[in-house]
């Protein structure tokens, strides 16, 4: 592969990576207008240690984001969107790990808040771009 398609696997998974965030921290706020004891949180992980019912629904959404990458009709489309359905998996698997980041560094700030955030956004990005390029060869 190219170092286009290198780049451009990287600015794809970044661009999911905010998507699974803005989707996660709906989610949370939803959970958290109908069963008011839970937590707001992004990460799954932190959803099942602190509200477990708040985790597995993040975990079922993050199951469906890796099966939404995966149906296809012919040989030619399998063929041409396995790329992507790498990014989307392996973009998943990052987030799970990569979403704690803003909870291990606690600051009472919330703009490094919102910059740990974009930060392990870009960290997962790279991650899954980098990780679908090693495995595609």
């Amino acid at each position: 592969m190219s170092s286009r398609d290198f780049s451009w696997n990287i600015a794809a998974s970044i661009g999911f990576s905010f998507i699974l965030t803005i989707v996660m921290s709906i989610m949370s706020l939803l959970i958290k207008a109908f069963y008011p004891p839970s937590f707001f949180t992004f990460a799954p992980i932190e959803g099942i240690i602190r509200t477990p019912v708040e985790g597995v629904i993040q975990l079922i959404i993050l199951g469906l984001f890796i099966a939404f990458t995966y149906p296809v009709r012919t040989k030619v489309e399998e063929a041409q969107l396995l790329i992507i359905r790498k990014v989307g998996l392996f973009t998943v698997i990052g987030y799970i790990a990569f979403s704690l980041l803003p909870y291990a560094i606690v600051t009472s700030y919330l703009q490094t808040f919102i910059g740990l955030i974009i930060a392990y956004n870009v960290l997962n990005g790279v991650f899954g771009g980098v990780v679908t390029q090693i495995l595609n060869k």
